[in-house]
């Protein structure tokens, strides 16, 4: 399980140097990655994994295989069996669920074991030693799931048992110290790796507002992975009537956007003057149809005009509307945030 990161690193590096063949798994949730990296290209691009992480497979010397989970991955975010953690990140689930496609992928290659760069410890939700315990309990690898920098703190697998692998060549790290891997990275002669960093969206509060309020006003069985990339990019709002819009910030979320939802969604700009795009779910009412229409002419550069002319479109289905901007203050008390 290959994140790319310095623990995932040092816990390969570990096993090389006992002298196995690591195969280097690395999964694609659609969330594990930088909000700015995904917005930046289109949603329908065939997904292809960050150059840093490419590059600490090769600088190992390990087989690197990727694998896209994102469509299977909407169950987990939607109905996690073990709640959330401070966003809606649905941590113990997650990795269940990619330990369960880690196994399976194990049980294919003939491998021996699934091993992780896991610390005890090291995160509030899922490291934990009962916590460790469950996951691999429910994701089918008793006794086949090692964690090479906790090892000696916890109980030996089966590999370890039969001396296939060397135990006192594993390591005892706990806690959230980076320090003793700086210090390991220093020693085995690792000098490239990416600093800590969160990579996981569904931790960030701005996409959990809005999730949330997704999840108040959404039949669970009408979420799409599209509509839960919607929620990575623009300014959302939700009328009062309940219709759900979202604003394009900037040129790369309008272009974002208008390839997830084109076709799929009303699309409103408007003529003449630069702005941002603006997109609705479901079919508005007409008192719906002129706010957003006031919305979009606000956040355009016709936004002290008098009155503006907007453009809604979807599909074949076009109509244009005459209208005021809307003002600030009344957009302010609809944005979720």
């Amino acid at each position: 399980m290959f994140s790319g990161g310095l623990d995932s690193i040092l816990a390969a590096k570990i096993m090389l140097d006992e002298g196995f063949e690591v195969i280097a798994l690395h999964f694609y949730t659609g969330f594990n990655e930088k909000l700015n990296r995904e917005i930046s290209r289109t949603p329908h691009q065939t997904w292809i994994p960050m150059e840093s992480v490419v590059n600490a497979a090769d600088n190992l010397g390990v087989k690197f295989v990727t694998v896209d989970v994102s469509n299977e991955y909407i169950p987990v975010i939607i109905h996690p069996e073990y709640l959330y953690g401070s966003g809606v990140n649905p941590c113990i689930d997650c990795r269940i669920f990619l330990l369960k496609r880690a196994r399976g992928f194990m049980e294919n290659e003939h491998a021996i074991l699934v091993f992780t760069g896991e610390v005890l410890g090291q995160r509030p939700m899922s490291q934990h030693r009962q916590t460790l315990k469950l996951i691999e309990k429910k994701a089918g690898l008793e006794g086949r799931l090692l964690r090479p920098l906790s090892a000696k703190l916890l109980n030996p697998t089966i590999p370890e048992r039969e001396g296939i692998i060397n135990r006192e060549q594993l390591l005892s790290l706990s806690g959230r110290s980076r320090k003793p891997q700086q210090q390991l990275a220093t020693e085995f002669g690792i000098d490239v790796y990416p600093q800590p960093a969160g990579g996981c969206i569904l931790t960030e509060k701005s996409f959990s507002r809005k999730y949330t309020d997704l999840i108040n006003h959404t039949n669970t069985s009408d979420i799409t992975l599209n509509v839960l990339h919607s929620l990575k990019a623009g300014r959302h709002l939700r009328l009062t009537s309940g219709t759900k819009v979202i604003v394009g910030r900037n040129e790369l979320e309008n272009k974002y956007l208008g390839a997830l939802l084109s076709d799929k969604s009303w699309e409103f700009d408007v003529l003449d003057f630069p702005g941002a795009l603006v997109f609705t779910f479901g079919e508005p009412s007409e008192d719906d149809f002129l706010e957003i229409a006031g919305i979009c002419a606000r956040y355009s550069k016709a936004r002290t005009e008098n009155t503006v002319a907007v453009i809604a479109k979807k599909g074949n289905k076009t109509r244009e509307f005459i209208v005021k901007p809307a003002e600030q203050d009344y957009i302010d008390t609809l944005l979720i945030r």
